[in-house]
């Protein structure tokens, strides 16, 4: 509910270029009614105004995750965690399946995800070998940590008829061992063989998700972020009715997928900006690509060991210019996956083609991670006005992996939040969760030090300030999604949506950043969530 708020005594970073800093802030009705020193604040507030004292901590606008999951993220919560480190080696993710599985009725299925091969002791992704001795009457589900790769034990591969006469379907692969056999692990469009033979989730069963994946995200500050991909009505109707009963607790931006969504959104006459403040319908989404870590993203030179292996493309890419140019003509913003510098290439042709042919202002069309760019596709996408949409937190838990799969050399533009700013591009933040945890303060280190998982620095050219961080954590994702004329930045008249951090981020060395946490969520003026 919109409420009135007085904060004081805080080191607000206010992302408004005319006045960067300030003291306190005061909201009225959920808008922000004064930004500057206590006393203008204590007189904009109203006497019916809750009053906290920040005693110097650090406030900036809501944070603004601009590419994630929440309902996969809620779905999450309920499965396995294979993450490092929860598990370290292959018997330690068999030992937790076997563990689910008896505890799991025959027929249903055991869902586990966030496993890396390459974090592993092992060094390799498990199969249906290590899993089928564990769990011999249900489905075994696997995701790797990036979603594009899963592992199935046999019962599952029998139920959806996978066997080493099945072909590898278009934009996927099936991994087979010596004998031609299917080891269980599946690529990209190969797991929808089998999901196809898994229970799809219930609308009450979706709404139960999103409203966990909210909760997870208002405690690290977020108050808006994207839900990138829906897919099935019944997804579009668990938003409405969370909507509807005001359950929606962080400003959601819905993307479409064009191959399941988009001919009902032109047959109902909607575009990208169809909603309210709470809920909007967004882009219009395509897969170009696979993952750099799982080696399925389109690259331009192969990968390192498999001189045949260029990643994959998920459709031929005339097909997907021409679905750019069916969203672009529909006025769709289009937002397009694409993590390898062959991909990355494409989809802007894509998207230079289109504006060429029909031209639009501002169309602000947005690359899905934009992991690998160079300098000549930096110029491209300036002009083009495109919004890349970094995985901000990917080189700290993946550049080990990265550097496996295509060396280090070729990681100089990964994530290139400094390339980005130097051509002027605007790049918003963004975790991709439940491919990684919701936690920006582990993207906030990530774009400052340049920093993985192990401490090593990915190309620290790369790094980014404290406040460049932030600003693309809160301006440039609600500049992502056309709303920055109502948040992103505190200013009087934009909505009341603020996340205080425990202590002054100024005063930390770099490398406490990525421990630090939230101590309170705002929304319109209401404290969401308090640690």
């Amino acid at each position: 509910m919109p409420a009135d708020l007085l904060l004081i005594n805080g080191r607000f970073k206010t992302m408004n270029p005319t006045q960067p800093f300030a003291e306190a802030v005061a909201i009225r009705n959920g808008r922000i009614a004064a930004v500057g020193s206590n006393a203008e604040a204590r007189e904009a507030a109203g006497s019916r105004a809750q009053s906290i004292d920040l005693t110097g901590r650090t406030a900036t606008p809501g944070l603004n995750d601009a590419h994630s999951h929440p309902m996969g993220l809620g779905a999450s919560l309920l499965d396995l965690n294979l993450r490092r480190p929860n598990v370290t080696t292959i018997a330690e993710i068999v030992t937790k399946v076997q563990e689910r599985a008896a505890a799991t009725p025959a027929g249903k299925p055991v869902l586990g995800r966030g496993y890396d091969q390459a974090q592993l002791d092992d060094q390799r992704h498990p199969t249906r070998h290590d899993i089928d001795p564990v769990a011999v009457n249900q489905p075994v589900f696997l995701l790797r940590a990036c979603h594009h790769i899963a592992v199935a034990n046999s019962y599952l591969l029998n139920l959806a008829g996978i066997d080493r006469n099945t072909p590898d379907p278009d934009g996927g692969t099936i991994d087979r061992d010596e004998h031609g056999e299917p080891t269980g692990v599946l690529r990209e469009s190969a797991m929808n063989l089998v999901r196809a033979h898994m229970p799809a989730p219930t609308t009450d069963e979706i709404a139960a998700a999103i409203r966990a994946g909210h909760q997870a995200f208002l405690e690290t500050g977020v108050t808006s972020t994207i839900e990138a991909g829906i897919r099935r009505i019944e997804e579009m109707h668990a938003y409405q009715q969370l909507r509807q009963s005001g359950e929606i607790k962080v400003r959601t931006y819905l993307m479409m997928m064009i191959d399941e969504m988009l001919d009902h959104m032109i047959g109902l006459g909607l575009q990208t900006g169809f909603g309210d403040d709470r809920l909007r319908i967004g882009s219009a989404k395509l897969f170009s690509d696979g993952s750099l870590g799982g080696r399925t993203a389109r690259m331009k030179a192969p990968y390192e060991g498999e001189p045949d292996n260029h990643g994959l493309w998920m459709e031929e890419p005339t097909v997907m210019k021409e679905k750019i140019l069916k969203a672009h003509n529909a006025g769709f913003q289009v937002a397009i996956h694409a993590i390898g510098d062959d991909a990355v290439d494409v989809i802007l042709q894509g998207y230079e083609e289109a504006i060429a042919k029909s031209p639009r202002a501002d169309t602000r069309h947005r690359i899905e991670h934009a992991l690998l760019v160079s300098e000549d596709v930096l110029v491209r996408m300036k002009a083009a006005g495109v919004v890349p949409i970094p995985g901000t937190s990917f080189n700290y838990f993946f550049a080990p992996a990265y550097a496996q799969n295509v060396g280090e050399e070729r990681l100089r533009y990964s994530n290139a939040m400094a390339s980005f700013k130097a051509h002027g591009i605007v790049a918003a933040a963004s975790t991709d969760a439940p491919v990684v945890v919701p936690t920006a303060s582990i993207g906030l280190y990530g774009m400052v030090t340049r920093k993985d998982v192990n401490g090593d620095v990915v190309w620290g050219e790369q790094a980014i300030s404290l406040d460049d961080a932030l600003r693309a954590y809160t301006w440039a994702g609600a500049y992502a999604s056309f709303e920055e004329g109502i948040k992103g930045s505190l200013e009087p008249g934009k909505l009341g949506d603020i996340a205080v951090f425990e202590t002054n981020l100024d005063a930390l060395a770099p490398d406490d950043l990525k421990e630090v946490k939230i101590d309170l969520t705002i929304s319109e003026g209401e404290v969401v969530y308090e640690r």
